[in-house]
């Protein structure tokens, strides 16, 4: 039996490589306590959701996220707004932050939080259901090295 090999030749022009879009802003650490806001931008009791979240600093300044940004989830978690925590993300628009990754911080350490399904193994940056089974998933707070 013989085998057939194909060969592609493909010439890029240097200026196929070259994106035409900006490049990603560079990342932002901000450390704090998550809040509710109001229509006004102002902190206020997390009572019924759908909620509104901002961090805030040690110095009181708020930080909003992105509308529509999913990662926000986590913040529905009251037991994730109760930690100190670290936002790794982007600046977007009008001083937004758009999340890369959320962590709590403890005895000035990071910890890596998530959510976990012990049966499937699944896990998410988001509070839920699992979307295999349909059990509840389990917040995790693993440290990092």
């Amino acid at each position: 039996m013989a085998i057939l090999t194909m060969v592609w030749a493909v010439q890029i022009s240097p200026t196929a490589t070259a994106s035409s879009s900006p490049a990603p802003a560079p990342s932002i650490e901000v450390r704090g306590r998550m809040v509710c806001l109001d229509s006004a931008d102002r902190g206020q009791d997390c009572g019924a959701p759908p909620h509104r979240f901002a961090l805030e600093d040690r110095d009181g300044h708020l930080r909003r996220f992105l509308a529509g940004d999913a990662l926000v989830g986590i913040f529905e978690d009251p037991r994730v707004r109760e930690r100190d925590l670290l936002v790794r993300g982007r600046e977007a628009a009008g001083g937004a932050v758009e999340i890369i990754k959320v962590y709590s911080v403890k005895d000035g350490k990071l910890h890596d939080l998530h959510y976990f399904c012990d049966v499937c193994h699944i896990a998410a940056y988001v509070p839920g259901r699992c979307p295999c089974c349909g059990r509840e998933m389990e917040l995790r707070e693993i440290p990092l090295p």
